[in-house]
């Protein structure tokens, strides 16, 4: 037996480092998944203030929404990034780094970086429950509710966020190990950790440092323990050494009658955890010799003690709580407003047990999860009632919290599902033995029975064989339970990985579009920070005001339709933008699991230039490229392509700017990529202004158009302080590395028309 227990320590170092790297891949699994689209609205509200304080070299974040802790964390994750970025030419320094995202970033990596702090302490959370299970527990526990945290899809999920939810479970694991600790053996170290961890789940997470309370429960059963194993020998000699009796009340000084009423309380608290003496720990005999005053008194200092550390650890990790208090007041009035407010959420108002029954019965512990818990809720009072006392507290006391508030997100309960899980792994394992006894009740022994009468005589065989049938029966209706336990979250976990590794809707919707002849123009639904750059494609709030033709009329060939701004009552603006167009790239809706992403369509509603009511103007550039015609308009120059509604404005004022749509048709495929020269000259024949650019720069040069299609060009320019008068506008093609011009039909540049320059 001894052999077996050595082998079983020597082996948990393995078992923690197999769980962790499970836990680490599957939370590093579908890291950057819908990027650079971020979908979750807090990891911006937690990275932002972390970049800022980079950039500015300023530790305080300035902003105390949440706790500091956790943007000192990726504070050096953001400082790495940017040397990178710097390195790799992205940057030219930290003040260029992305400060704001608004739900899309220009700095992917960034992200994924930060995700990848979140997935660490995630799976860090795994192997500190399966710490915490084998001291509480054992280590058959231990493993059952560290496999079934590792496979949570909840907790997977949010352990791909940059998020605080996650990270404070760590900390409250670690926290629950103090106190377990404490409630074995009562010494120093086992305080501080649980002190310092509780400072930590502070320090991450506001409402986290309720787990402290934990402790005192944990210091009470101790001391209750301690002062019922101390009874029997205060009772049959009544010495200073072993008794826990206290002098009668007249002797005692006002100090005794403290420390009395003090003991007495924690024998009230605890007395509903009170074991068989068999199985009481040994370590708590180690202090029958302390009266019970005394060590009320001296578990009481020491639960000062860890208080007044779990708030230094709290102020160290946000120390402009204190350097910074009016901010820190305005963050926590802030908090206060929000979540009194029952704008929004999960779901709405306070006491909605409901809710959270529902969350825990659908995501948090899934079906069988919370069916074994509510089961094996009987054995665990019955077995493990100091476990049960010191989770519990945990648990119940953390979410009555939430309770209080009117906005509920169901992500706060986070911190506490590890405690949760290791409770519903006991109550599994239990329920297994249970099953497996009430079987063996059943069972008798076949043939001659041998029964030793003799005083303290061995086992009959009857009794032989229904423990072992009960020790076989525990442990196969144990896997069972188990497998059951685990099955969802597997089936959970493996679907969303899978559902994240395919590319977010919009992002696919993008390369499509991208391939796609890009002549005319694109109207999107979509972030405009996505096309950023990109001239023929103007992001649009809403498209189902027109109908298609609206904007074939206006130069539109695409459009991006994301469903998810459609209301129900917009369902006939939303359909009536289908007709006649051809869908290249349905978008599957979010509910159907399919793909991240809204859903929606990439429609092409062809080239329709009979419907543009541009000014027509034909000429031709030798075999490769036809002028259609010509929009013109008063106006600043453009950083993309506008619709001129078929402007021909001839008259401009003095130094007033030129807006220009040119219409052209690809009639050959073209290996070069072909500049455009636009020159004014005056009525004697001097050129007073001109400007050269590429035809399409930057985004779809000459050598993609496709032979046959129409393309839409911007020739915006500047012009100088003409004197009032009539100027030529003219215009030519040329390859830009050997100056050749492709040739006219009459050889010389084309006229596209006089503008008139008023006094």
């Amino acid at each position: 037996m001894a052999a077996t227990r050595t082998a079983h320590r020597a082996a948990a170092p393995l078992v923690v480092a197999g769980l962790f790297v499970v836990a680490l891949l599957l939370r590093c699994w579908a890291l950057g998944w819908s990027l650079p689209y971020v979908e979750h609205p807090d990891e911006p509200a937690v990275l932002e203030p972390a970049v800022r304080m980079v950039q500015r070299g300023d530790p305080n974040p300035g902003i105390f929404l949440y706790p500091s802790l956790h943007y000192y964390m990726l504070a050096p994750i953001v400082r790495l990034y940017g040397a990178w970025g710097i390195a790799q030419g992205r940057y030219s320094s930290l003040a260029d780094l992305p400060a704001k995202t608004y739900l899309f970033t220009t700095a992917p990596e960034l992200y994924r970086w930060s995700r990848a702090l979140t997935a660490l302490l995630g799976a860090l959370s795994v192997a500190a429950l399966y710490l915490l299970g084998r001291r509480m527990f054992d280590g058959r526990v231990a493993l059952l509710a560290a496999l079934a945290l590792a496979l949570n899809a909840y907790h997977v999920e949010h352990s791909h966020y940059i998020t605080t939810d996650v990270p404070t479970g760590l900390w409250v694991s670690l926290a629950l190990l103090g106190a377990w600790g404490v409630a074995r053996h009562g010494r120093w170290r086992d305080y501080l950790l649980a002190a310092v961890a509780t400072g930590l789940a502070a320090g991450t997470k506001y409402n986290a440092g309720v787990v402290g309370l934990a402790l005192a429960v944990a210091a009470a059963i101790f001391v209750v323990d301690s002062w019922r194993a101390a009874g029997p020998a205060a009772a049959g000699r009544g010495s200073d050494k072993t008794s826990c009796t206290l002098s009668p009340a007249r002797r005692l000084t006002p100090r005794a009658r403290v420390a009395k009423t003090a003991a007495a309380a924690c024998a009230t608290v605890a007395g509903a955890f009170r074991l068989p003496a068999a199985r009481r720990a040994p370590a708590l005999t180690a202090t029958a010799a302390t009266p019970a005053g005394r060590l009320a008194m001296t578990h009481g200092g020491r639960l000062l003690v860890a208080a007044l550390l779990a708030v230094a650890v709290f102020l160290l990790t946000t120390p402009f709580a204190l350097l910074d208090f009016p901010a820190f007041r305005r963050g926590m009035l802030i908090n206060a407003d929000h979540y009194a407010s029952g704008s929004h959420g999960d779901f709405i108002g306070r006491w909605r047990l409901d809710g959270y029954l529902a969350f825990f019965w659908r995501d948090g512990l899934t079906p069988p999860g919370a069916l074994l818990l509510l089961a094996g809720l009987p054995l665990l009072v019955r077995r493990a009632p100091r476990q049960l006392a010191i989770l519990g507290t945990a648990v119940l006391v953390s979410t009555g919290l939430l309770l209080t508030q009117a906005v509920n997100f169901t992500r706060n309960t986070l911190p506490i599902i590890p405690a949760l899980f290791l409770l519903t792994a006991a109550a599994t394992l239990y329920l297994g033995e249970w099953l497996g006894a009430q079987l063996a009740r059943f069972s008798g022994g076949r043939g001659p029975q041998i029964i030793d009468l003799r005083p303290g005589g061995a086992p009959s065989t009857a009794e032989l064989h229904r423990a072992a049938v009960a020790r076989r029966a525990g442990a196969l209706a144990s896997v069972l339970l188990a497998a059951l336990l685990l099955a969802p979250p597997l089936f959970g976990t493996t679907w969303l990985l899978r559902y994240w590794s395919r590319p977010h809707t919009l992002v696919a919707a993008a390369e499509t579009l991208r391939a796609q002849p890009r002549g005319m123009l694109a109207a999107v639904e979509t972030h405009p920070v996505q096309w950023a750059g990109d001239p023929a494609v103007t992001p649009l709030r809403w498209l189902g005001t027109h109908p298609p033709d609206w904007y074939r009329a206006r130069g539109y060939r695409y459009l991006l339709v994301n469903h998810e701004r459609y209301d129900p009552a917009d369902q006939a603006a939303y359909e009536r933008l289908f007709a006649g167009t051809t869908v290249l790239l349905a978008l599957p809706d979010r509910s159907l699991g399919l793909q991240p992403g809204p859903g929606g369509a990439l429609l092409d509603l062809g080239e329709h230039p009979e419907l543009i009511p541009f000014v027509s103007r034909p000429a031709r550039f030798g075999d490769r490229v036809a002028l259609l015609g010509y929009e013109l308009a008063p106006g600043e120059p453009r950083s993309r392509i506008t619709p001129l509604g078929g402007a021909d404005a001839h008259e401009l004022a003095p130094g007033a700017p030129l807006q220009i749509n040119l219409y052209w048709r690809a009639l050959a495929p073209m290996a070069r990529d072909y500049s455009l020269f636009v020159h004014v000259y005056d009525a004697a024949g001097q050129r007073v202004a001109q400007r050269d650019l590429p035809l399409r720069y930057g985004d779809y040069p000459t050598s993609r158009w496709q032979p046959g299609e129409l393309v839409i060009d911007r020739a915006d320019m500047p012009l100088p302080a003409l004197s009032p008068g009539a100027y030529r506008l003219l215009i030519g093609l040329y390859d830009a590395e050997t100056g050749a011009t492709l040739p006219t039909e009459d050889g010389a540049p084309v006229e596209l028309t006089t503008l008139t320059v008023r006094s």
